[in-house]
């Protein structure tokens, strides 16, 4: 059977030409995940309109479209059929999963926003990598959250997400949108502001955090009420703001531009943009609150350091760096200054 899958136009220009071949290697590690195996995974053209395309032994089943409807490539799914000797595309209904809206990610505009399809593509590379599926009860991490793109996009799958961030307007501004967010939307939620970590005022760490449900019934249940919290904190401090093996996956965009930072000392009082100096400083705290079988995904600056470097600091912290084809196919151009690249590394 043969299937193609109409590429997300995206939400500018620059983005879309470039993501062809990271769409490949999304699509690629999903197959893994598919019920039979696939063969000639590849980027095709019909009538000049590209397309992703996809070959199975037998039909695709309910389980194969759950996955690949939240690949965040994915715009429309054709079978593909001949009539009169020419392509007959059949449309098949993707599965829709969205707890929230997925337009949440889109509705904040700020520069130096990273594209929230990008973000979604490290969220399901992550997952897919791991030991874990869309079914489980999912908790996720970004350590160096910002302005919150990766918590949202974790939010619409549904999981419990939690986000690290040093500059406290950026969790405040967070706050503040989410919390208008939840209002227009009219989901049931509630707030709690509450000491995570330190001895007094002086040096106490707060998370906030959001419960929230589409219904009141939902609401009321611990297995179907949704968390989202946000620390304003060191990311190297991990470990003192959450528990052990407390997370499935750990997503982030690392910092790499003029709009990003991060804290590298206890006082947070110096910034690095330095990609390898800030994994060595916080991947053994995220390796302790990372369950087994979980996944970090980061996305980096390789003009700044190179994937061989970062590789060998994530395997001195107890990582398996997946490395092999498609997991080196996903660098590419942002701008004269940024060839951004993702890690992928499993706890072992």
């Amino acid at each position: 059977m043969k299937y193609v899958i109409l590429q997300h136009p995206g939400h500018n220009r620059v983005y879309y030409k470039l993501s062809g071949k990271l769409a490949l290697a999304e699509l690629k590690i999903a197959s893994r995940r598919l019920s039979g195996p696939c063969i000639n995974i590849e980027i095709v053209e019909i009538e000049d309109i590209r397309y992703l395309s996809i070959e199975t032994e037998k039909e695709l089943l309910e389980n194969d479209l759950q996955i690949l409807s939240r690949l965040s490539f994915v715009f429309a799914i054709f079978k593909v059929d001949n009539l009169n000797g020419k392509p007959c595309l059949i449309p098949i209904k993707k599965v829709d999963y969205e707890y929230l809206d997925s337009k949440i990610s889109s509705l904040l505009k700020y520069q130096g926003k990273t594209n929230e399809l990008f973000t979604k593509m490290m969220i399901n590379v992550a997952l897919l990598s791991s030991d874990f599926n869309y079914t489980d009860k999912i908790h996720m991490l970004d350590p160096v959250s910002g302005k919150g793109t990766t918590l949202f996009e974790g939010a619409v799958y549904g999981f419990d997400v939690s986000g690290i961030e040093i500059e406290s307007k950026f969790v405040h501004d967070t706050a503040i949108f989410f919390k208008k967010y939840l209002e227009t939307e009219r989901l049931k939620y509630s707030t709690i502001k509450r000491q995570i970590y330190g001895k007094n005022k002086l040096n106490a760490v707060n998370i906030l955090e959001f419960e929230y449900a589409r219904s009141k019934q939902e609401f009321k249940s611990k297995e179907t009420v949704k968390k989202m919290g946000m620390v304003c904190g060191n990311s190297q401090d991990a470990f003192k703001y959450f528990k052990q093996k407390d997370f499935h996956l750990i997503v982030g965009d690392l910092p790499y531009g003029i709009f990003h930072g991060n804290s590298t000392d206890k006082k947070m009082s110096s910034v690095t943009r330095n990609p390898s100096e800030l994994l060595s400083n916080c991947l053994p705290e995220w390796h302790k609150v990372l369950r087994k079988g979980g996944v970090v995904v980061v996305a980096w600056n390789s003009f700044v350091a190179s994937r061989h470097k970062l590789s060998n600091i994530f395997a001195e912290n107890g990582f398996d760096v997946l490395s092999q084809a498609p997991y080196d196919e996903f660098e590419h151009m942002v701008d004269k200054s940024i060839k951004r690249d993702i890690v992928v590394a499993k706890k072992i």
